[in-house]
């Protein structure tokens, strides 16, 4: 009982405590901060790898592709483990659009959406038609359901208005800014407020187009329907399947039918055509969408020689945002047999007689257990001994360098990039917090110095060895314990609310952004915590704090009760 006794007695009596209990504290909250973002951050990113290809890809190592993957896809959706498979052709060529007099170098693909959407996420990746509808629904879900399409329609002129309102009050807020005149801290402090303002004005201006295209979505509903779930109203705004048609409504953007493209495409979110605001919102000019493209391709051959260019008349339908900047900066979405032909890849009859098959460049499959990576890997063995079985029924195919490889493998110099970074600056920081122990065994052997003659009278009056080094042992405990639960705390709580930190506070008042939107393919800085890391680092904590009290532990149990007495 004494041992807890002079335990508290310790605790409250010292102030010097208070610095072992800081050091604790600002560890664990540090531990917890950084760890928890970086590794959302690397979740993100494998997520989105996983979701770019699906979990399995054929592929070839010659550009000019490889043939019969028709009949080799009949044949891997008899495995049982493969869920859905989808050709695609991979070309590079040229991007022309004569309305803004610009071009870009992109990777044309050639895909069959609905497929692909099977396969990938490629169809949540579209816009206007997948994740307008779906804010669409999201922005709606509080009318009162059931309810019918007209009764839609008038709450979303409501909130049109609020949101107008709200809009103009702060476009009479920005014309009410005054030059800045003054010099110094003061005209920097009116600088940064009326960024804030123009800032505020161009979230009012996304907000009213963005309930603008609500209105839009939901007056496509029969006014007579009944939608009687928020589930309910996405499945109806939602399309069931990606398409490259362009919508009727195209039509009004060109003079006649015969100028109107006949085929549409689909362009990565940063090729270009588009701003990005510091909150991660793109801004869409209203005349990009179903502007016309000019795509060239070059082919290659089979003997890997160049064919003459072949160009192609699109229009843009849609924008796709995969959240890997490599392809949403490079990447343009058209039609599988129009690329296929431009590609020179479709089936061809020879002048000999006989026919060549047509080819692609890669077979992208989804397996049905892709929760984990070893099903996924047993997957991956199973449809590489079906394709070398099927490419030995057909001799074409054994000179294409077919390879299997899992998603994880075609993108493994790239995440495990990010997971060396993740952990090198894990190690560092906890390198830094090894100053847990030092400064724990510097406050205990102070304590221990300026305690002994207390140690003295407790072991002259019967305290035995492993008594007086309990204490100090349960001493560093509870202070440990209490810096890391404090720390605990304020790391979590630091976590779930960064956004609103970083925002609100650190931006909104003191003009520092630290998570540039404009830049980070995200635009919401990783906000969850994971307990199992969370009590990782309390128990490691709690360690340091009982390794750095060991030693002064030691020093106080080793002390004879006539030399503690007598110490001065």
């Amino acid at each position: 009982m004494y041992k807890l006794f002079l335990c508290f007695r310790y605790l409250t009596r010292k102030g010097i405590v208070i610095f072992p209990i800081l050091a604790v504290w600002l560890c664990v909250s540090m531990l917890i901060v950084v760890y928890s973002i970086m590794t959302g951050f690397v979740d993100r990113v494998r997520d989105a790898g996983k979701e770019l290809m699906g979990d399995v890809v054929i592929q070839s190592t010659l550009a000019a592709g490889f043939s019969h993957y028709d009949g080799l896809q009949k044949q891997l959706a008899k495995l049982p483990c493969v869920a859905a498979t989808a050709p695609v052709i991979s070309t590079y060529g040229i991007m022309n659009l004569p309305e803004y007099q610009t071009s870009a170098e992109v990777e044309v693909l050639g895909i069959k959406p609905a497929l692909q959407s099977r396969v990938s996420s490629f169809g949540k990746s579209l816009f206007w038609q997948y994740r307008a509808p779906l804010d669409a629904a999201h922005d709606l879900r509080n009318a009162p359901f059931p309810v019918t399409g007209s009764q839609l329609v008038k709450y979303a002129r409501g909130k049109l208005q609020a949101a107008l309102e709200v809009f103009r009050r702060h476009e009479l807020a920005i014309r009410k800014l005054k030059p800045i005149k003054g010099h110094g801290w003061i005209a920097a402090i009116e600088h940064h407020w009326h960024v804030i303002a123009r800032e505020d004005y161009r979230q009012a201006e996304y907000h009213l187009n963005r309930v603008f295209r609500d209105l839009r979505f939901v007056q496509k509903l029969p006014p007579a329907a009944v939608i009687r779930s928020d589930a309910a109203l996405r499945k109806e705004l939602i399309p069931p399947a990606p398409t490259f048609e362009p919508p009727a409504r195209a039509r009004k953007d060109y003079p006649s039918l015969a100028a109107e493209p006949k085929y549409g495409c689909v362009v990565g979110i940063d090729i270009g055509l588009y701003t990005r605001d510091r909150f991660g919102h793109y801004h869409r000019p209203p005349g990009v969408r179903f502007s016309p493209v000019i795509l060239t391709v070059v082919p290659i051959t089979l003997s890997s020689t160049l064919a003459s260019p072949q160009s192609h008349r699109f229009q843009i339908v849609d924008d796709s945002r995969t959240k890997v900047f490599t392809v949403d900066r490079h990447t343009v979405y058209a039609p599988f047999r129009v690329v296929q032909k431009m590609a020179f890849m479709q089936q061809q009859d020879l002048l000999s007689g006989g026919i060549r098959p047509a080819r692609c460049s890669e077979i992208e499959i989804r397996v049905h257990d892709d929760r984990h990576q070893a099903a996924v890997n047993a997957a991956r063995d199973q449809i590489a001994a079906a394709v070398r079985r099927y490419a030995l029924k057909h001799p074409g195919m054994q000179s294409s360098g077919l390879t299997v490889m899992t998603w994880l493998q075609e993108q493994s110099q790239f995440i495990a990039a990010v997971d060396k970074e993740r952990d090198l600056i894990t190690f560092l920081l906890g390198m830094m917090s090894l100053v847990v122990i030092v400064v724990i065994f510097l406050i205990f052997f102070m304590i221990v110095r300026d305690k002994t003659r207390d140690i003295g009278i407790i072991k002259a009056i019967g305290g035995s060895e492993v008594g007086v080094g309990s204490i100090f042992v349960l001493y560093g405990l509870l202070i440990s314990s209490a810096g890391t639960l404090m720390g605990v705390i304020t790391g979590v709580l630091f976590v779930i609310h960064d956004n609103w930190i970083h925002d609100d506070i650190l931006w909104r008042i003191f003009g520092i952004t630290i998570w540039n939107r404009r830049v980070y393919i995200f635009s919401r800085i990783p906000d969850q915590v994971n307990p199992e890391t969370v009590a990782t680092i309390a128990l490691l904590a709690i360690v340091a704090g009982l390794l750095g009290a060991i030693i002064p532990a030691l020093i106080a149990a080793s002390r004879d009760p006539v030399h503690a007495l007598r110490y001065e």
